[in-house]
């Protein structure tokens, strides 16, 4: 039950803090909104048309409600209706749309492009040049516009550059829509996990997070089934590849449309949620210590995040997520070529890769699962589900025999489970919202550094096939280990000293729940706990 409030005037300051019981959030007998909710309406309008704009709001300014475990199923319920099924689905969209070359090149697309195996690699590359170069001018807009509103308009317009995939007969033009595709989607996943953060609480956010990206593997496992079938499709002056970018580019367009509708801005602009839901939308969010977006560049917390001297976590990061990518971006563009070069036809590799990727599902699924339910797991989990993908990379560079190499291929994406926290960390661990998004940005560019790079290790007429790709994913994935070890020690060490300060201070209660709405740094607020 709520603590009581003492009767205040019907008009209040705008300053003022009230604190309201639930009883004073129900309607009466008769339908009518009850006297003390009208009151505190009234009295924090200002407050919360500031909170819908993205202004800073305090802990202070924003009234206290206590929220019974029921009202805050119900309302995690009626988010995740709506949010999950948006960033499953755009993330499935987004797999199928990125690998579509990979699917079409196991056709005749290379030939009929008369593409050199350099060429092939450098179409995997440009995506993630389009990819680089937008990520801090994206990551800008994101900041300075609706973040609905801006994902929705890349969503729509990478599906209308994926049709155009179509159409190219030489490298050029093709050259040309893969950097403008990289561009186009360079802002989704970034998005995302600004989204997930507003509406989720930090312990609530790995899971949401790794079921949107278990959609890699929904997206291969569907991608390869739509590949299938458009193989089969002849139709007169359309080559039998350009319709896995025709169909997959046309239900992308349609997907923005519904993505524009459906997705809210902020808790306060949820269509699908009443005025008391809202409240307590922007109440179980209050211990994640954070603004909900501030539209406000704040230059010292670009410095923050950018020098590791103040805070190196955001560098940390940075070159995890790069090590990573490094084999992504190798393994992504030559998954069904590797699988190809086992001495399967075309449609053979197809469908013998469906199992790869009903992996994909299983280890990023899994992984946020185990995140979400240990305590303290999280770098412990990117850390173990590294391993399947070193196994599998180290079979395919020492052995030629054909069932260990499928049984490698098949365990070759389990790295994905860690990628995933490493999305989610900037929306867990970072607080103040410039800091967040720039150190987002750091994540995703060294994700499509990694990416470009990776694909120049692959070299297809190397025999055995790929030995000089693998042997760097050996590399990288070894190199992984030790820095989520050693970010996970400065994490754990923070915890610690900050937990002493508040016990000196005379305050050794930490209650991850008390928190504000304030733009304040997790160096500047003390009082925040790193998610380990």
């Amino acid at each position: 039950m709520a603590r009581n409030i003492e009767e205040k005037p019907e008009i209040a300051p705008a300053n003022a803090v009230a604190e309201v019981s639930l009883p004073d959030l129900e309607t009466g007998n008769n339908g009518e909104k009850v006297e003390g909710l009208e009151r505190v309406e009234s009295a924090r309008s200002n407050v919360m048309e500031e909170l819908a704009k993205g202004e800073r709001v305090s802990y202070d300014d924003l009234p206290i409600i206590e929220v019974s475990e029921e009202e805050n199923k119900r309302v995690l319920r009626k988010l995740d209706m709506v949010l999950l099924p948006l960033t499953m689905t755009a993330y499935t969209l987004q797999y199928i749309d990125r690998s579509a070359m990979s699917y079409a090149a196991v056709f005749t697309f290379r030939k009929d492009l008369k593409l050199t195996s350099d060429e092939y690699s450098w179409l995997g590359s440009l995506f993630f040049f389009g990819y680089l170069f937008f990520e801090f001018p994206g990551s800008y807009l994101l900041q300075r516009l609706p973040l609905n509103k801006t994902m929705g308009t890349c969503i729509l317009v990478w599906g209308g550059l994926l049709m155009c995939m179509a159409t190219p007969n030489s490298f050029g033009p093709a050259a040309a829509i893969r950097t403008l595709l990289g561009c186009a989607e360079a802002l989704v996943t970034p998005g995302f996990v600004l989204l997930i953060s507003r509406f989720y609480k930090r312990t609530e956010q790995p899971l949401r997070v790794g079921l949107w990206y278990c959609c890699n593997g929904v997206g291969s496992f569907c991608g390869a089934l739509v590949s299938y079938g458009m193989g089969h499709v002849h139709v007169a002056s359309v080559r039998p590849w350009a319709w896995i970018f025709i169909v997959n580019g046309g239900v992308t367009v349609i997907f923005a449309i519904a993505f524009l509708i459906l997705c809210p801005e902020n808790p306060q602009t949820c269509r699908f949620l009443n005025a008391h839901e809202k409240r307590i939308a922007l109440e179980r969010v209050r211990g994640n210590k954070s603004s909900l977006g501030s539209k406000e560049i704040k230059w010292y917390q670009v410095k923050e995040a950018l020098f590791p001297w103040i805070d190196p976590q955001g560098w940390i990061l940075f070159i995890i997520v790069f090590v990573i990518a490094v084999p992504n971006g190798g393994i992504g563009n030559f998954l069904h070529l590797i699988l190809q070069s086992y001495g399967y036809t075309a449609f053979q590799t197809i469908l013998i890769g469906l199992p790869q990727a009903a992996m994909q599902v299983v280890f990023p699924l899994s992984g946020a699962y185990i995140a979400r339910k240990v305590p303290g797991a999280r770098l412990y989990v990117l850390m173990a589900y590294m391993l399947p993908s070193l196994v599998g990379v180290i079979i395919q560079y020492k052995t030629r025999n054909s069932g260990a190499l499928l049984f490698g291929y098949y365990i070759l994406g389990s790295y994905v489970a860690s990628l995933g926290i490493c999305f989610a960390g900037p929306g867990a661990n970072v607080v103040g919202y410039t800091k967040r998004v720039v150190v987002g940005a750091m994540v995703f560019v060294a994700y499509a550094t990694g990416n470009i790079v990776g694909p120049h290790f692959f070299v297809s007429t190397e025999t055995p096939a790929y030995r000089s790709g693998m042997f760097a994913c050996i590399i990288c994935f070894t190199i992984t280990i030790p820095m989520a070890f050693l970010l996970r020690l400065y994490y754990a060490r923070e915890n610690r000293r900050r937990d002493k300060l508040a016990e000196e201070s005379g305050d050794p209660t930490y209650d991850e729940n008390r928190g504000d709405f304030s733009d304040r740094t997790d160096i500047e607020n003390l009082s925040f706990r790193y998610a380990l």
